[in-house]
């Protein structure tokens, strides 16, 4: 019977424990795998290239953008040219259609002439009576002038047939007409809405202001179609004092139902 006797020390058990290859730098490269190459550009790649990781290239779409700039050009001069063709071919319409609409009313005319000499009667028809119900007026907000009845209370942009008020009589004043002295010439105002008329005269407006002394000059603006006043003129006296009388006894009263302005020319105040 045999007997084996067995070493109790560790450095027996633990040579026994090694295994063949007991280099310590295979250990390592066996417990720690090799790292991976990334793919693609690294940041530092990247950053030197002045880009973000992973950017489009920006050169092609800087050429596509001058592209379409220089398109768009283009195509902006070929419209411009055809729009000017369109001005001109418009215009010349609108002469054609001026003209033909010019020849259309001289035919008409000429077709009622003729109709009018085979019939006997005269080439035109004799006014109506003026109808001394209506009365020419302005318009405040746009401006143009318009006709009110006053029986009716119509009113209307076109001139009535029966409107055809007597023009006023242009007798001579028999005043030299000449301009006072320095302080003496007056502007003079009746006030009424724009686009109306009265039948105040120069005639009248010399009577009022004899009243205070000499009038030398005497205006007073009349519409061109029906020779009434159109309510402002310009008046002149002998001397400074009796301008001054006539400003302050006429001015801001009432005068065949019209308030009256009375002041003197700004060539004249102004020079004070």
């Amino acid at each position: 019977r045999m007997t084996m006797e067995v070493d109790p020390s560790p450095s027996a058990a633990t040579t026994a424990a090694e295994p063949a290859d007991s280099n310590p730098d295979s250990t390592i490269s066996a417990a720690a795998p090799e790292a991976s190459t990334p793919q693609g550009p690294t940041p530092k790649a990247a950053a030197d290239s002045g880009r973000a990781p992973g950017s489009i290239p920006r050169v092609g779409e800087e050429l596509s953008l001058v592209g379409e700039r220089t398109y768009l050009l283009q195509q902006n001069a070929v419209l411009t040219a055809q729009l000017a063709q369109l001005q001109q071919h418009h215009a010349h319409l609108t002469a054609m259609a001026q003209s033909a609409a010019a020849a259309a009313a001289y035919a008409q005319a000429a077709m009622q002439q003729q109709q009018a000499a085979a019939s006997g009667g005269p080439a035109s028809s004799t006014k109506a009576a003026h109808n001394t119900a209506w009365t020419e007026q302005v318009h405040p907000e746009n401006g143009h002038t318009y006709y009110f009845n006053a029986q009716t209370g119509e009113s209307t942009y076109t001139r009535p047939a029966d409107y055809n008020p007597p023009k006023a009589a242009n007798s001579a004043t028999g005043l030299p007409q000449v301009k006072g002295p320095h302080g003496a010439n007056l502007f003079v105002v009746r006030k009424m809405r724009k686009g109306e008329y009265d039948a105040f005269s120069v005639e009248d407006l010399i009577k009022l202001f004899s009243n205070y002394g000499t009038v030398t000059r005497a205006e007073m603006a009349k519409d061109a179609e029906t020779g009434w006043s159109k309510g402002f003129g310009f008046i002149s006296l002998a001397s400074v004092e009796e301008a001054d009388a006539a400003i302050l006894a006429i001015n801001n009263t009432w005068v065949d139902g019209r308030e009256m302005k009375v002041e003197k020319t700004k060539e004249d105040a102004n020079g004070m």
